[in-house]
């Protein structure tokens, strides 16, 4: 009975999820519209996905939805919840813990205690050198505290429909709670390339001039991390529009990057590459691979089973306006707020029938462990008195023997 429970709430369990995959995202996976995805050469990643950005049709996938660890590409979704809480004009004072609470060595701006930046120069050193004081300094002004900052990243990724996920922190250093999958990585990356311009200027920035403050008495200068991006790198790839990489011993290397190949645009995110050479070299073999083998005729497909969607939801769909990206080929479509909520309301209710099922599920196999351990108990009970019987047995035949004796 046990067995069949469990394969029971394992389907119900597939089932939710996979709704919450095919309805609650930006992202649409082959399995979700029945088109073609293409082969790719040998690649050294563990986790990837490569979408076509105008559609949001996945091109390739591998292991999209396996959990990995992030590490500065959780970046992506702190930008995101600055965007969107945050004024770029207000001022952030670094507290004691914003600066001397990350890992020595890791990426840093090597702010002060007490030094203020903008929201903006921020944000800024945020995406292009990774900066993770300025991480901590971000989320204490949004929210006071890393934790605080944590539940509303966990929250967007929620809205997002992202499945597999959790942040608790927002710069990506190693916690074993804090993880994500290339598939919900993807969601985040379209999300914030269509609808935010800022983020579009921050991931296309090679260098970053920050002037005095109150301080520091020098005007620094900040480089671009990507090296897919950055003109000055040997992994520099001409096609490549921006990104956003990271790296940890746990994590191994991460990126997601932004590319024009044959006039389309092209997002990858790769995930658990063992170095920088594994992981640029996954990217470059990806738009190399689209940019020779796959043909205008594919995305015209692709594009047809878009359109199809569009028309039967002409309401609920619009294009994102920017100078960079007013060409279809190149532009992502933005849904509404009035398809966002619709998704929201899918995905809640979605997650309170899964809570309700599972709940059920436990009480029922609760319930089961219960009457197998009575049911132990009443067998040993009954035991006990066959053999306290068996004694008394033994006991009164053995003096009955003696008597007559």
């Amino acid at each position: 009975m046990l067995k069949k429970l469990s394969t029971i709430s394992a389907f119900i369990v597939g089932v939710i999820f996979c709704g919450m995959v095919a309805y609650g995202s930006i992202i649409v996976t082959d399995r979700d519209s029945s088109h073609n995805e293409i082969d790719m050469p040998e690649l050294n990643s563990n986790g990837i996905i490569v979408v076509d950005m105008a559609t949001g049709y996945t091109i390739y996938e591998k292991n999209m939805y396996e959990k990995f660890y992030p590490a500065s590409t959780t970046k992506i979704m702190t930008a995101t919840v600055v965007m969107d809480k945050g004024n770029m004009d207000d001022i952030v004072t670094f507290s004691h813990d914003a600066v001397f609470s990350i890992e020595l060595g890791s990426s840093a701006a090597f702010v002060d205690e007490g030094e203020k930046l903008t929201v903006r120069q921020c944000m800024y050193g945020l995406i292009v050198i990774s900066a993770n004081d300025l991480a901590n300094g971000l989320a204490e002004h949004i929210s006071g505290s890393n934790e605080e900052f944590a539940k509303l990243m966990n929250k967007k990724a929620a809205e997002l429909g992202c499945v597999n996920t959790n942040f608790t922190n927002p710069h990506g250093l190693h916690d074993d709670n804090h993880y994500t999958c290339a598939y919900d990585l993807a969601i985040m990356g379209l999300n914030a390339y269509r609808n935010y311009d800022f983020y579009r200027e921050l991931i296309s920035t090679q260098m970053y001039e920050v002037p005095p403050t109150n301080k520091q008495s020098e005007t620094r200068y900040w480089s671009n991390t990507n090296k897919l991006f950055n003109k000055n790198e040997k992994y520099y790839y001409e096609d490549c529009i921006g990104g956003k990489s990271g790296f940890t011993d746990e994590a191994g290397m991460t990126l997601v990057s932004y590319a024009r190949i044959n006039g389309r645009s092209i997002m990858v995110v790769t995930l658990g590459a063992k170095g920088a050479t594994q992981v640029y070299a996954d990217h470059t073999t990806i738009y190399d691979y689209i940019k020779e083998n796959v043909s205008e005729d594919y995305f015209e497909q692709i594009e047809a089973k878009y359109n199809e969607y569009k028309e039967s939801n002409v309401d609920n769909t619009t294009n994102i306006s920017n100078s960079d990206t007013n060409n279809d080929k190149n532009v992502p479509a933005s849904t509404t707020t009035t398809e966002k909520s619709g998704s929201n309301i899918f995905l809640t209710i979605l997650k309170v029938i899964g809570i309700i099922v599972l709940v059920v599920i436990a009480l029922i196999i609760l319930l089961y462990i219960v009457l197998i351990i009575r049911l132990k108990i009443h067998r040993m009970k009954r035991r006990k008195r066959m053999l306290e019987r068996k004694r008394r047995y033994n006991s009164e035949l053995f003096f009955n023997m003696k008597d007559e004796d």
